[in-house]
């Protein structure tokens, strides 16, 4: 599904923008994806736009290497684009900044989607170890990222990033915990993970959920990319988060 494409300026340069540019709901991709992994929520559910995060998709720039620098910047496009504040959705790392950016500016944002995420993520070392040496993602790591029957188009639509990108992702990852902070959060919150994800896991969701006070979903024959895998499920859950108002 082909994405339109608006650019948008930032203090941190030019990003890659899609959807409602300015609407409701900003959606967040993961470490080394880019916003076309939401091209169906931005077709099936209104308000809803993605950015390319910097060196990611068709966003120039290098990336970040810590969640905090990720939340700033978007932060300033919302600051930019919609000052009133808005719903921030998030996959993964994603996720991440979505939590770092509520604990940063609560009142800028309105509610939060948090999928497949957590509020600590460790990454193996193995993978760090691959990527710091400039190699591809180990196969047995785009494995563990889909249910094991995931159909081949889901796996077909798997974004990737420059490796020196998804290494500087990847330590964002690892080195971000706000677990002992998620009591902080008070906005309405939605938490989404499928039930045969392997690399975050339905019990790290209930923790998160617990922790937020949120509603939880547990989508079934989903993995880790959710968005890729349960298209349809997802849109549906967040449409209606959307329809029922955020505090």
């Amino acid at each position: 599904m082909a994405l339109t494409q608006r650019m948008i300026e930032t203090g941190a340069g030019s990003l890659a923008a899609y959807g409602e540019v300015g609407g409701s709901c900003l959606l967040l991709h993961g470490a080394g994806e880019d916003a076309s992994i939401f091209a169906e929520q931005l077709e099936a559910v209104p308000g809803t736009w993605a950015i390319d995060l910097p060196g990611h998709g068709r966003s120039p720039g290098q990336g970040f290497r810590d969640v905090p620098s990720y939340a700033g910047l978007v932060l300033d496009v919302a600051r930019r684009l919609r000052p009133e504040g808005l719903c921030l959705g998030g996959h993964s790392m994603g996720g991440a900044i979505v939590l770092e950016a509520a604990l940063a500016q609560p009142q800028m944002v309105k509610g939060l989607v948090l999928i497949a995420t957590g509020g600590r993520l460790r990454v193996h070392p193995d993978l760090l170890a691959a990527l710091a040496a400039g190699k591809e993602m180990p196969q047995a790591f785009v494995d563990l990222m889909f249910a094991p029957d995931a159909s081949p188009e889901a796996r077909g639509r798997l974004p990737e990033a420059d490796r020196h990108v998804q290494y500087g992702d990847f330590l964002a990852c690892d080195a971000f915990d706000v677990l002992g902070r998620l009591g902080e959060i008070r906005q309405r919150a939605l938490v989404l993970v499928g039930d045969r994800d392997r690399m975050t896991p339905a019990k790290y969701a209930r923790t998160l959920a617990e922790a937020l006070s949120a509603e939880l979903e547990v989508i079934p024959g989903a993995g880790h990319m959710l968005t890729l895998e349960a298209p349809q499920e997802l849109s549906r859950s967040l449409g209606r988060f959307m329809t029922g108002g955020v505090r």
